[in-house]
This record gives structure tokens, sequence and C-alpha cells, in this order.
């Protein structure tokens, strides 16, 4: 995770967040101050300035597409409930990077597609640290002790570098869920409790390391799929199961 870096925005930093609708004027990156909705046009910045705590069930409310929140190394605080980072469909494009979500129901939820989270910790949130709508990125994510499940994605998903630990509290966890035609790659999953990582037909799941999911499977994947250097192990239930037929599978260690 980055730093917190100094705050440098050029010319004057017009309007103010406020509990309800935002407007501004002026620059083309806005500060952040409070949880708020946030509405402005497309391809606008937004940075967080400080620390912010939820003082309703949601905090952040995007209604723009194609917007971007630089989290600054600040953190996102909820009560258990709720969502810190929500854009329903149609909203699409989003992206959040370099920030921690903790203590909602779900951490961040973007439902609709071409998101892009990289740089982000969701921890400690009642159901699911992250859900992303059709080909999202997540890149150099953290998800970790998320009750329910750590990260769900679907269609077209691409996740990569991250590390999910510790997500999940019955058989039907997830650690990591992605749809059909995803890529998974480079990603640490440990500590799971149900399944560690679930990909759907048609995915490429390369070089993860799946382990120590008690009670629970290390990877299931729908074939056909490419499932290739993976290392799993250590899980209670099985660590590979290749559900289908013309997976290819090769090179993988999973005793």
């Amino acid at each position: 995770m980055q730093t917190r870096k100094i705050l440098q925005l050029t010319g004057a930093l017009l309007g103010t967040l406020l509990w309800g609708t935002t407007t501004w004027a002026g620059d083309t990156v806005r500060p952040i101050e409070s949880c708020g909705v946030l509405s402005a046009q497309d391809r606008l910045s937004f940075v967080l300035v400080r620390s912010i705590s939820a003082q309703a069930a949601n905090c952040l409310v995007i209604e723009s597409s194609n917007i971007t929140i630089d989290m600054n190394g600040f953190s996102i605080q909820g009560f258990g409930s709720g969502t810190g980072i929500l854009a329903s469909a149609p909203v699409e494009g989003v992206k959040i990077r370099n920030g921690f979500v903790q203590n909602f129901a779900v951490g961040i939820s973007l439902g609709g597609t071409g998101n892009v989270v990289e740089n982000v910790n969701v921890s400690n949130n009642t159901d699911t640290g992250m859900f992303l709508g059709a080909s999202s990125l997540v890149d150099h994510v953290v998800a970790q002790g998320n009750l329910n499940n750590g990260i769900v994605m679907t269609a077209a998903a691409t996740i990569k570098d991250s590390t999910l630990r510790a997500n999940g509290n019955n058989p039907s966890s997830v650690g990591l869920s992605v749809g059909p035609g995803s890529t998974v790659t480079g990603n640490t999953i440990l500590s799971s409790i149900g399944t560690g990582l679930f990909a759907s037909l048609g995915s490429t799941v390369i070089g993860n390391t799946v382990f120590d999911s008690n009670p629970g499977s290390g990877m299931s994947v729908i074939c056909p799929s490419n499932v290739q250097n993976n290392t799993v192990t250590g899980n209670t239930i099985g660590n590979l199961f290749l559900n289908g037929i013309d997976c290819n599978a090769v090179n993988n260690v999973a005793p």
C-alpha cells in the first residue's frame, strides 16, 4: 500500500461535499472530506484528504461513470452495515486506488462494467469485501477477514497479484470467485473458510497459491479452462477440483 502522499491540487478547489449530492465548479480534481453522493461529469477525479467514517449505511455513492477516486492512503470506516463505496449499474468505468475500506457489510460494490480497483485493502466487512461487475480489473488488492466472501467478480474479470486471507465463515463462502472467461494470475489465497478460489468456465488460472482452507476446498474450476502452474496445498476437503471435461491442467502442485 502506498504511503500517504502530500496532496497537491492546482487551482482553486470549489464546492463543498455535503451529505447529499455534490455540485462542483472549477478544478477537475475534487477533494472528498466526508461521506456523500458523488455526482459529476464523466472522467473527473476525486481524492480523499483525510480518513472518513460513515454516518449512515453507505459512505460514498457514485452516480457518474468513468471517474477516479484516489484514496490517498486514507481509510473509509463503517459500522458493520451498508457499503463503503457503491456504484450501481449502469454507472461504469469507476477506478479506485490507494486506501482502506473497512467494517461495512460490503466494502466496495461496483455493479457496472469495466471498473478498476488497485492498491486497496478491504477488510473486516460483515459480508463481502468487494463485488465487481463484468470486465473489471483488480490489481494488488488485499481482502482480509471479510465474514462471508473475500472478492466476488462476474464475467471476464481480471485479478492479479492480490492477497486474500481468512475470508468466509461457512462451507458456501469463498475467498475469491470469478465468472466465465476470467483471468486469475499470481494471487495468494489462504486460510479461507469455504472454497479458496472458484473460477467459472473458460477461465485462465495461472500461477496462484491457495492453501489452508479449513474447513474447505482449495481451488474449484469449471472446465473447459486453462489451469497451469498453481500450488494448492493443505486444504482440508481437497486441493484442486476440475469440474467437467477439457480443462488444460498443466504443472499444478496439488497433492
